[in-house]
């Protein structure tokens, strides 16, 4: 048996909503020499998107980034950056899903106006006309109000594009719904206190969405994404220096392996990076984008940084202690889907303590301080929320009865089913998983 690593207690403060701050992202960027000679450098606006209610945990990313001209916004963040700080962005945050490059904002009053602007536009700097390409577009809630169908934005924006290249080069690049080489994403968003509306048009730089880290079988169902399991774990009050981190119900290992992630230190794109490094795969859409493949500068920053995440993901994995992490589940299946996402994820199972258990009669595996943490069955089956009561009612029991000393979470879409855990809660964290409103509840164990 493995001797339980002593870990010096060292709590995390309470993380706690900061206010949104406005800042002047969406002004025009200018580059000057100061009177000391010092060179403030041109910044592009960006923008990462992320699950509604989370953007607080990706504004705090980005700020740890060394990133300040920041907007927060319904559904992601957006921010003025260098290239060098944007690929950060893109390598190092665990809730990000996307990360997109504006190109063009436009004024418009109609659909009319945005053809007649982006078929003026450089579009063969952006992309070659042997590229395929796709347009997605979003519109906010004061234009909804007024435009009722974004397929005819895109359409428009796409015939744009095409008419465009059509009269230089007398040809024009193919639409991919399924793969594209390049992703526009339009956001038309109404102007305050005017009929004017603004027409963003930004590049998607990912691909893929961030979410898929790499290590999860796409044959095998998961209730969460990865980038909204790490946002759970990183709400909370998880301290890796010095807790134990049991998962009652694991299910397919979402959690555990984020909560390993953030507890080695490793990049969330680690497995990407991996591709990149050994296999000379461009496993991020920005790669191919002309702008990137003639900015010699861009290709070193972004080679040196892969190779740093490369080398530090082999290191730390390795170094993970044992006794720390643990996972039950009353399914042998589950069980196995979360042994295949750990091979699957570099992490050896024997830093994993995996046991077909029921949760509600589990003890701790090791001595507090701990979190433990479960995302319950919802009940969204007809006839399964009545079978549920009594999961929930006897796992509270025996959070109570068994746990003292802990920290206990619990994931939950079901008011009702929730409320049968005879236990005060002494926080509340809202999240989406997709469309559906969840809690995090948390329960302190005395």
């Amino acid at each position: 048996m493995a001797v339980k690593k002593e870990y010096k207690r060292d709590y995390k403060k309470e993380r706690t909503r900061e206010p949104k701050k406005i800042s002047d992202v969406k002004s025009t960027p200018r580059a000057k020499v100061n009177a000391d000679g010092t060179k403030e450098f041109d910044q592009s606006t960006f923008f990462a998107s992320c699950p509604k209610e989370v953007e607080y945990l990706l504004e705090q990313e980005i700020k740890d980034l060394g990133i300040t001209r920041i907007e927060v916004e319904k559904g992601g963040v957006a921010f003025k950056a260098e290239t060098e700080q944007a690929l950060d962005v893109l390598l190092q945050s665990r809730i990000a899903s996307r990360v997109f490059k504006e190109l063009q904002v436009y004024t418009i009053s109609s659909e009319k106006d945005l053809y007649a602007l982006a078929k003026e536009k450089w579009w063969d700097k952006v992309f070659s006309v042997h590229q395929t390409f796709k347009i997605n577009t979003l519109f906010d809630r004061e234009t909804k109000e007024n435009f009722t169908n974004s397929i005819i934005f895109s359409q428009l924006l796409k015939d744009a594009i095409a008419d465009n290249f059509r009269e230089k080069f007398g040809e024009r690049p193919s639409v991919d719904t399924g793969r594209p080489d390049i992703t526009f994403l339009l956001r038309v968003e109404r102007k305050p206190g005017t009929a004017l509306y603004n027409a963003r048009i930004l590049v998607d730089m990912v691909g893929e969405p961030l979410s898929n880290r790499g290590y999860r079988e796409e044959s095998l169902k998961a209730p969460l994404r990865e980038n909204l399991a790490a946002a759970i774990v990183m709400t909370t009050d998880f301290n890796p220096d010095a807790d134990i981190f049991t998962d009652t119900m694991c299910g397919t290992g979402t959690l555990l392996i984020e909560a390993i992630l953030i507890r080695a230190k490793v990049a969330p794109t680690y497995l990407k990076i991996r591709k990149y490094i050994e296999k000379k795969i461009p496993v991020f859409d920005f790669i191919k984008h002309p702008w990137f493949m003639v900015d010699r500068k861009s290709q070193r920053v972004f080679d040196e940084k892969a190779q740093a995440i490369y080398n530090h993901s082999l290191a730390a994995l390795n170094e993970l202690q044992t006794r720390q992490f643990f996972g039950f589940d009353i399914s042998d299946r589950a069980l196995e889907t979360t042994r295949i996402h750990l091979h699957n994820a570099m992490i050896d199972q024997q830093i994993v303590t995996l046991n077909k258990r029921d949760a509600t009669k589990i003890t701790p595996m090791d001595e507090a301080p701990g979190i433990v943490i479960c995302n319950p069955p919802y009940g969204e089956r007809m006839g399964e929320e009545e079978e549920l009561k009594d999961l929930y009612k006897s796992y509270g029991e025996n959070l109570k009865h068994n746990f003292k000393g802990f920290r206990a979470y619990v994931f939950t879409s079901n008011p009702l089913l929730r409320k049968e855990i005879s236990l005060g809660t002494s926080k509340r964290h809202t999240f989406y998983n997709g469309s559906l409103e969840c809690r995090l509840l948390k329960y302190d164990l005395y």
